[in-house]
């Protein structure tokens, strides 16, 4: 850009400066003339200026539309028509062989263009600064005024009374003289002086262009003002600078009007052409480059169509929730011999997902990058329904973003885990019931046989001991069955519950201290701990005495002699936890996930005291989750196991409870409870 407006420049002071010679060159053939015939010079140097006049004021009304500087047009125009004026004597003279009184003429005439020029200057400098967009009314009413001085104050002038006015000596006409010719130098300084605030709008040609005409018109007048005389020397030379500002108006002219849009256009018209070269090899680059990807896309789709038809899960291509394209794997699915059936159904007709999956699947268009996965049922074209994994994805093919699904037929493998999962129920009935009649079996075979050596004893003592044993396996059978009694009301919610408020707190203490003499046998220590002295509950105490008997029971039961027993309750706001850490054997990991299963055991041990069928903690989870409460368990193999019980306390009020807790059960429930022991 920068190289085009130097260029634009240098090429139009080039031409300027070429017409400013020419105009020397002329002036310098006009002073030959005038000094080979001085009258000849005068007639032929009016009918120049006239001519000159005349065109100008022609060519700038002529072209104010299209000029890029109306100023200097308009300026052109009525500058035109004040020479014209001027020229008025000689072209009556020379056209019609009128004479009119040359000196009274001359003298009204120059005086009605320097008062003129002078205030259409000053009028149409602060037009085009304030308001340029009004500076063509402006001018179409200074020329009506123009006109109507010509009509009625020309003839006014032209007379011999304002001669003798201007040529008198009176204080009067010197005044007016000086003000006259003054006028217009100051009203050239005052137009460059308004000028100055928009110097950068107008082009450096224009510029030198009006300092020129400035500098020109100030010389006549000032050459005027001092010698008004015709034929004289200095007379003469104002001619030059007359022709010369009507010279420079019309190169001014030329340059607004042809030159410089031209020589623009021209340059533009340069840089426009190379640009549209520039462009058409870029075009012919990139269209090597999209030939050249074309081919490639065409490679890649072709491979891509292969590696989609050995794919081999089902596929299928979705624009819409349509399907768009599938593989030989997605047709053999849906029961479809041919691709026309099954592209353009809506998927979702076979596919079910849920509304949120259906959600997340509208979403993904806007995040590309994720991905949707799950199970869902799939119903085939013929009405079949199978078990399907899916999976979406979105991906760039047939110019536009498509969402790719993804199927596997999981229908055998979840038969097949349905079945696994029956046979490994069925295995854990069928253990059950081995180890239900193992528990049966063994202490009735005890006790029979105690009954057998009953018979034959023969001391006080051995009659007392076979009835122990029978006492203790018949304890065994009584707890059996009443798990097995339980377990029967909970699964058909027939477990009646009598709730009660009582301090939780003081009931654990007491089950602890009612348990103790089975520690006692085992060599057992047990340490209670608790952060507060009362926390009140409103459920059923015998519930509650089941669970913690169960657990202090299998707590026992399974530490060595010698072990630890770590009770305690501890507070948690609306809630309270109880804990019991016992320093046994453990549980091993795979089974602690499923500890409170049913027909579960932990642990299988070898004696009859070590053996468990796996009711109770199945039991004691259910009467838990009845109270609102949470149980959990931590183990870890040979260093012991924690119970978690977590039950909800909220508050309750106006209720005091002055007496120890009593405990619901008998010592012949406690004997059954503690019998594995």
């Amino acid at each position: 850009m920068n190289n085009l407006i130097h260029a634009k420049s240098e090429f139009l002071h080039r031409h300027l400066y070429k017409h400013l010679v020419s105009l020397g060159i002329f002036n310098c053939l006009f002073i030959g003339l005038y000094l080979i015939d001085e009258g000849t010079f005068l007639s032929i140097f009016k009918g120049i200026i006239f001519s000159l006049s005349l065109y100008v004021m022609i060519n700038a009304f002529s072209t104010r539309y299209i000029t890029q500087s109306p100023f200097l047009s308009y300026i052109s125009i009525f500058y035109g028509a004040l020479n014209l004026l001027l020229s008025l004597r000689f072209v009556i003279l020379k056209l019609f062989g009128i004479t009119i009184n040359r000196y009274d003429v001359s003298m009204s005439t120059d005086y009605i263009v320097h008062i003129s020029f002078g205030v259409f200057l000053i009028i149409l400098t602060i037009t085009y600064i304030k308001k340029p967009e009004r500076l063509e009314f402006i001018s179409y009413i200074l020329m009506g005024c123009f006109v109507l001085i010509v009509i009625f104050l020309f003839p006014t002038l032209s007379t011999k009374t304002f001669a003798d006015f201007v040529t008198g000596h009176t204080l009067h006409a010197l005044f007016f003289n000086l003000c006259s010719n003054l006028f217009l130098p100051i009203a050239m300084i005052f137009t460059f002086y308004m000028l100055y605030s928009i110097r950068y709008k107008i082009p450096d040609t224009h510029k030198i262009i009006m300092t020129l005409f400035a500098v020109s018109c100030m010389i006549y007048e000032a050459i005027h003002l001092i010698y008004f005389n015709p034929l004289t020397v200095p007379s003469i030379i104002s001619y030059f600078f007359r022709l010369s500002s009507l010279y420079l108006l019309i190169i001014g002219q030329i340059d607004c009007c042809i030159l410089r849009p031209f020589g623009e256009l021209y340059l533009k018209n340069e840089a426009s052409e190379k640009m549209i070269e520039d462009t058409h090899k870029e075009l012919y680059r990139y269209s090597t480059y999209a030939t050249r990807l074309e081919s490639n896309l065409k490679a890649k789709t072709n491979q891509y169509e292969r590696i989609l038809s050995i794919f081999p899960e089902p596929f299928l291509l979705c624009v819409d929730n349509k399907i768009l394209d599938t593989n030989q794997a997605a047709l053999d699915l849906f029961h479809s011999s041919t691709k026309h059936s099954l592209c353009g159904c809506i998927l979702f007709d076979y596919l079910k997902l849920d509304a949120q999956t259906l959600s997340a699947y509208n979403g993904l268009l806007e995040h590309p990058n994720e991905l949707l996965k799950g199970e869902a049922k799939l119903t085939t074209l013929d009405h079949e329904v199978y078990d399907v994994e899916y999976l979406f994805t979105t991906t760039y093919l047939h110019e536009s973003i498509n969402i790719v699904c993804i199927l596997r037929n999981i229908t055998e493998k979840k038969q097949k885990l349905a079945a696994e999962k029956a046979l490994e129920e069925q295995n854990l009935k069928m253990n059950y019931f081995s180890n239900l009649s193992h528990d049966i079996k063994m202490p009735i075979n005890i006790i029979y046989s105690a009954l057998q050596m009953q018979e034959h004893a023969t001391t006080l003592p051995e009659c007392l001991h076979y009835t122990d044993m029978m006492q203790s396996n018949s304890l065994k059978l009584l707890k059996l069955i009443n798990n097995i009694l339980d377990l029967t009301k909970l699964d058909n919610n027939m477990l009646q519950f009598s709730s009660q408020i009582f301090n939780v707190v003081d009931a654990v203490e007491t089950l602890c201290e009612a348990s103790y003499y089975y520690m006692k046998e085992k060599n057992i220590s047990y340490t209670f701990d608790t952060d507060l002295d009362e926390r009140l509950i409103h459920t059923d105490p015998s519930a509650f005495e089941r669970i913690i008997f169960n657990l202090l029971s299998n707590a026992i039961k399974y530490t060595a002699p010698g072990g630890q027993l770590y009770i305690t309750v501890s507070d948690l706001g609306e809630s309270i936890q109880i804990d019991i850490l016992d320093t046994g054997i453990g549980i091993p990991a795979d089974k602690l996930d499923h500890i409170f299963d049913r027909f579960i055991t932990s642990y299988q041990g070898t004696s009859s005291k070590e053996h468990s069928c796996g009711i109770g903690l199945s039991i004691v989870r259910d009467l838990v989750h009845i109270m609102g409460g949470t149980i959990t368990c931590y183990s870890k193999l040979n260093e012991g196991s924690c119970f978690s019980i977590v039950l909800p306390t909220p508050p309750i009020e106006d209720v005091i409870i002055d007496q120890p807790y009593q405990s619901t059960y008998t010592s012949h429930n406690i004997k059954i409870e503690f019998c594995d022991i």
